[in-house]
């Protein structure tokens, strides 16, 4: 359980601050422009990567099988290509807009650091090696 938990932080997180920004947003109508228009994209790929993760891990039966770094590039594109590219092009209800790609990318690179640091103890280490640096 240790080697998942930065992983299952960052899914649960993601899944709750989504959750909590669609009632806001569609029940109560409070508007924040920027996180309407950012938050679902970075909020995505945590929540996208981990679902095909726990999809392979289900049907292959291998519980140890983890992304490899080539497949989550693979998957950022997809969502890049579909969300910016072909949605706007086959609906105008869709707005092609070139900073959703920033916040997938965020999204993406969130879950890479919690897939490369699987205890929380060593993203504190490294957090307090780079603010050391910084100094």
């Amino acid at each position: 359980m240790k080697q998942k938990k930065p992983i299952l932080v960052l899914v649960s997180i993601s899944a709750i601050l989504f959750l909590v920004h669609q009632y806001l947003q569609n029940e109560t109508s409070i508007n924040i422009a920027f996180l309407n228009n950012y938050l679902d994209p970075f909020l995505l790929m945590p929540l996208l990567l981990y679902a095909v993760l726990w999809e392979r891990r289900m049907f292959l039966k291998d519980k140890s099988m983890v992304l490899s770094y080539t497949e989550i590039f693979g998957y950022f594109l997809l969502m890049v290509i579909l969300g910016e590219v072909l949605f706007p092009y086959v609906s105008k209800k869709f707005t092609a807009d070139y900073w959703d790609i920033l916040a997938y990318a965020l999204g993406t690179l969130a879950y890479i650091i919690a897939k490369k640091f699987p205890d929380l103890k060593k993203i504190k280490t490294f957090i307090k090696k780079i603010s050391i640096i910084k100094n």
